[in-house]
């Protein structure tokens, strides 16, 4: 009864100063009944693993729950084994799911049957940058050495991606150049073995998150020539210009993490876990593995975060036609 009390409380006070909640929905009230399942769609140890533990170990010290939190790993397919299992769930708002733009992306490249459409978004609150990295004495010396030397050779400069979304990444870089894809060589692998691929000299360029980026950077084994956001990394990337600086348009990609729950849950669940969300990513805690992550930390909410997603996968669409891995028409 303390349990609930307390999150009743937390709701309370939420609803009380009226963030982005409507009268009639703060009346609707809803609380779950037993244990909630937060998905990781990726390994134990992984960026999103970090996140999602320490979403649960907030909600669990914080009681912002009345039931228990159980975390659970379903890493493979490219997040399809953690998608399908949300999906499964229909209905049921005591399962939830970290997410990223690889919903979308998969879908729209054939290897994931669903996206966003199939799912509840609940809300996005964690923004993340790479960074596009050659060796210390690389004759890229800028990125606009990159995208110049691409455009007029376009098979001299090998490039180590570790997802679909840094492919991405350097497509809306290279589309907006006008460089001939077709020819890019992209050498795709885990995102733990791109900068070593790098420093061991087998590829020209390498794309990795900031944060993984800045301690070589600090250690001279790697330079950063652009960062993909859309405004400059402090610290040790404070001098490396974005890609709108450098004269390409709507080359900014920003990775986003947010929570998905299953479909045809109802709006009092979908509030009751926005409400929880937004109290999290308010949290010291989550500030602080949020600043030794190198994330941005903005909120939105399940309508903003389907309007996000709905933007994105026509924006997502658009670049991978381009780089000849859109299967969905």
């Amino acid at each position: 009864m303390e349990r609930r009390r307390k999150v009743g409380w937390l709701l309370a006070l939420y609803f009380a100063v009226g963030i982005g909640l409507s009268h009639s929905t703060a009346a609707q009230t809803w609380v779950p009944e037993r244990n909630v399942e937060l998905v990781v769609p990726a390994a134990p140890g992984s960026s999103m693993d970090v996140i999602v533990r320490t979403v649960e170990r907030i909600v669990r010290e914080f009681k912002l729950a009345p039931v228990s939190i159980a975390v659970v790993n379903r890493a493979g397919g490219e997040h399809a084994v953690a998608y399908n299992y949300i999906k499964q769930r229909t209905g049921d708002p005591h399962y939830l799911s970290l997410t990223s733009q690889a919903l979308l992306a998969n879908h729209i490249s054939g290897v994931l049957p669903l996206t966003y459409t199939d799912v509840t978004p609940i809300a996005s609150f964690i923004s993340e940058y790479y960074a596009f990295l050659v060796q210390p004495e690389s004759p890229i010396k800028t990125g606009k050495d990159f995208v110049q030397v691409l455009k007029e050779q376009p098979d001299s400069v090998s490039i180590a991606v570790g997802n679909i979304i840094q492919r991405i990444a350097v497509g809306l870089v290279l589309q907006s150049g006008n460089v001939d894809i077709k020819r890019v060589r992209m050498a795709a692998m885990t995102g733990a073995k791109t900068t070593p691929t790098l420093m061991g000299g087998h590829v020209d360029v390498a794309m990795a998150a900031i944060g993984a980026a800045i301690p070589l950077i600090e250690a001279g084994k790697v330079r950063a020539i652009a960062v993909s956001g859309p405004k400059r990394v402090g610290g040790p990337l404070a001098a490396v210009p974005t890609w709108a600086e450098l004269g390409y348009s709507n080359s900014s990609l920003v990775a986003w993490r947010g929570m998905i729950a299953p479909k045809e849950i109802t709006p009092a669940q979908i509030v009751y876990w926005e409400g929880v969300l937004r109290l999290v990513t308010e949290n010291k805690k989550f500030r602080e593995m949020a600043e030794r992550q190198q994330y941005d930390v903005e909120f939105r909410n399940a309508a903003e975060t389907r309007k996000l997603m709905e933007a994105e996968y026509a924006q997502l669409k658009q670049v991978m036609g381009y780089l000849g891995v859109v299967v969905v028409k």
